[in-house]
């Protein structure tokens, strides 16, 4: 009960706000002019991974309210791997964004 209590606190006022603020800073940045050329591979590439980071944002959000209503059908095994997501695609972002190939 305590475990489901943390992961609503936890997805409702850490989570969904920094998937918010990842859109609306992302976004005003992408609309100012000149500092994304489009021409280069690595915007797209942070585009694709920030995408795909909201997509496990949702996807996250499905498994806490299945966990709340004891559903859950996935093994330890599959979120310790799904655990490794986030890493892969920060790393996907950081390294566009800074070699900017």
């Amino acid at each position: 009960q305590i475990f489901t209590v943390m992961e609503f606190k936890l997805y409702r006022y850490i989570m969904n706000p920094s998937i918010i603020f990842v859109w609306v800073f992302g976004l005003l940045l992408v609309m100012t002019p000149g500092i994304v050329d489009w021409s280069a591979i690595w915007p797209w590439a942070k585009a694709v991974a920030v995408v795909a980071m909201t997509w496990f944002h949702m996807w996250l959000g499905k498994r806490r309210k299945e966990f709340a209503a004891g559903a859950n059908v996935l093994s330890g095994r599959n979120y310790r791997i799904m655990n490794e997501v986030p890493t892969i695609l920060m790393i996907v972002i950081v390294i566009a964004v800074v070699v900017k190939f």
